[in-house]
């Protein structure tokens, strides 16, 4: 769906919870809010509603674009620049592949330094580490493990943060929901902004079932 068709049906949403007779200028809001809205999907959304992108294109000859370290039996990633989340991630040697990072506020995140609740190769793990690292494309870190020095991922997709023009068509009602509920709240409507907001998370219910 075109930019325009998303601005149109998030006027008709929020219209739909305006009062007959009154008229709010949000044109200004439009775009910011449908952009943050698909931003927030990406981080949020069912996996397999979204569309994951190639860390690189090709893994096998040497991993040609992946900015890569190994220490302490872990593999260390730096994320491309667009990065929202791990989509797959499975070195070699795993049992299973993984998908979903483990954050630094998660209680599982302390369980890597400890010997005996480390990840190993029959229960990998992939944690997502924040913070300044030497090249600008890159924002986040990815920590895998248990990984052989030298091992190169036989997958690693990720869900790229992309334009809300180039969000999977079948997330646009969640998405333009969400937006709407964002534009309410901006003017000040917060009662109607949760209703819109619930429409939202029906709509991704309905879809993850």
């Amino acid at each position: 769906m075109t930019l325009d068709e998303l601005k149109t049906r998030v006027k008709i949403k929020v219209d739909e919870y305006t009062p007959a007779g009154v008229s709010h200028a949000f044109d200004d809001y439009l775009e910011p809010m449908i952009q943050e809205s698909a931003d927030e999907l990406s981080d949020k959304a069912p996996l397999y509603l979204l569309e994951p992108t190639v860390w690189v294109e090709d893994l096998v000859d040497g991993g040609d674009g992946i900015n890569i370290r190994y220490e302490d039996d872990l593999a260390l990633i730096d994320t491309p620049s667009d990065f929202a989340r791990i989509y797959e991630v499975k070195f070699p040697q795993w049992k299973r592949s993984v998908h979903l990072a483990i954050t630094p506020d998660n209680p599982d995140y302390e369980k890597q330094q400890n010997e005996y609740t480390k990840a190993g190769y029959g229960r990998p793990a992939v944690y997502l580490k924040t913070g300044e690292v030497e090249s600008e494309l890159f924002a986040k870190l990815i920590i895998c493990g248990k990984v052989l020095d030298g091992a190169l991922p036989s997958a690693l997709l990720y869900i790229a943060y992309k334009t809300a023009a180039n969000m999977p068509n079948v997330l646009d009602e969640a998405m333009t929901w969400l937006a709407a509920s964002k534009i309410l709240q901006v003017l000040g409507d917060s009662a109607n902004a949760q209703l819109a907001e619930g429409r939202h998370q029906t709509d991704l219910q309905i879809k993850n079932r």
